[in-house]
């Protein structure tokens, strides 16, 4: 039977994952509908010159001249723009990778909607992951990074089960080996350089913390429907073990790939079939060695934190993950030191108690998201003791 020619809708074109994601839909001969970004840039234009989508559309407002972009392109602008994308009749598969809670109308839009919607921003589900999940009743919602892909793999695309266990892996990030009193004095090169990996800057401080897997285990209960106590982690310092589940016989089910974020993209693109072999199939002899460790909680604090923001619930997610984007950008910036972006976070996850009496809705969550990130640079800036 002959594979069916999805048209595409890319969120965030310009990124790490809209690139890879329009280079896959290339090699899987997938018509694009449309793409989309936060600024009109060149790199924009020339993704719309060579993929011909019937829509281009832009978050800011520009006033850019826009006789380059194609016949027959039409450019949209504005707040509503990216959720205009999500709801284009032209599209029937949806990846969403923006930055951050910009993620979360295009997401909730496509699902109501009843489209497939491949996410690759995981704050959208840390942060919103209850009005997702009620979203994700009229579409499909396929998780794109590598870890929860797999788990979706290896669960057949169902929901936990009771005597289950989720396991996601960390490679433990650029600082694994460093002696724990030396991580305060970890330069912005040093927490970069990461081990495994090529990542975006924030991804790569959040995997030296650990807090990407914090924010995982958080979007691994919304996408599975799994209580925290079933979901753990795990390091795996080779990076090709993306999760693993264990089952109540005892036995114990490992997916394993070589770490090629286009194998999850492909999948999520293809899905409910299988993609096409695109020639890299592993091999059990050729595969190095597979280890294990338990994470070290007094180097990796940032996990602890997560699991206690989760339990919580209601807003204290997006607490969490707004602050974690502040504190990180800050270390960025060179304005605090490594070890000082969690107890940051914690003192804003203590100090923003009220916000989880709050109603869930996105205008809270986005309320929330702005008051995280300003308390945060406050704290820093003020030289108030956190």
């Amino acid at each position: 039977m002959a594979r069916r020619r999805r048209a595409v809708a890319v969120l965030g074109a310009t990124g790490s994952i809209g690139r890879q994601t329009l280079a896959v839909c290339t090699e899987l001969d997938l018509p694009i509908a449309a793409i989309a970004a936060r600024h009109l840039t060149e790199e924009l234009v020339a993704l719309a010159e060579l993929h011909r989508p019937a829509l281009v559309a832009v978050s800011e407002r520009t006033t850019k001249r826009l006789t380059r972009l194609p016949d027959g392109c039409r450019l949209l602008c504005g707040q509503d723009a990216l959720r205009q994308v999500a709801l284009f009749p032209a599209a029937e598969r949806l990846v969403v990778a923006v930055l951050g809670l910009a993620g979360l109308a295009p997401t909730l839009a496509g699902l109501r909607a009843g489209k497939v919607v491949a996410l690759a921003t995981k704050e959208v589900v840390v942060a919103g992951g209850e009005l997702v999940s009620r979203a994700a009743r009229h579409g499909h919602l396929l998780p794109v990074d590598s870890e929860h892909a797999a788990l979706f793999q290896l669960l057949g695309g169902r929901p936990w089960q009771t005597g289950q266990t989720l396991w996601l892996t960390a490679s433990g990030g650029a600082l694994r080996d460093w002696p724990e009193a030396e991580i305060s004095s970890a330069s912005r090169d040093d927490v970069l350089r990461h081990p495994t990996w090529s990542m975006g800057d924030k991804n790569t401080v959040d995997s030296a913390s650990l807090m990407n897997k914090g924010l995982e285990v958080i979007e691994a209960h919304h996408l599975f429907s799994a209580p925290y106590d079933a979901i753990r982690v795990a390091v795996h310092r080779e990076s090709y073990a993306h999760a693993a589940v264990s089952l109540p016989d005892g036995s114990l089910l490992l997916q394993v790939a070589a770490p090629d974020m286009r194998l999850p993209i492909a999948r999520a693109l293809t899905w409910p079939d299988e993609p096409p072999n695109r020639g890299r199939s592993a091999s059990l002899p050729e595969l190095p060695a597979i280890r294990f460790e338990a994470v070290a909680e007094s180097r990796y604090p940032a996990l602890r934190l997560a699991y206690s923001a989760g339990t919580m619930g209601s807003l204290a997610p997006a607490l969490l993950s707004a602050a974690n984007d502040a504190a990180v950008a800050l270390f960025l910036a060179s304005r605090i030191s490594f070890d000082q972006i969690v107890p940051l976070v914690a003192r804003t996850l203590s100090d923003g108690a009220h916000w989880r009496q709050v109603r869930l809705n996105v205008a809270n969550l986005k309320a929330a998201d702005r008051w995280a990130k300003r308390w945060v640079r406050e704290l820093a800036g003020g030289g108030e003791s956190y």
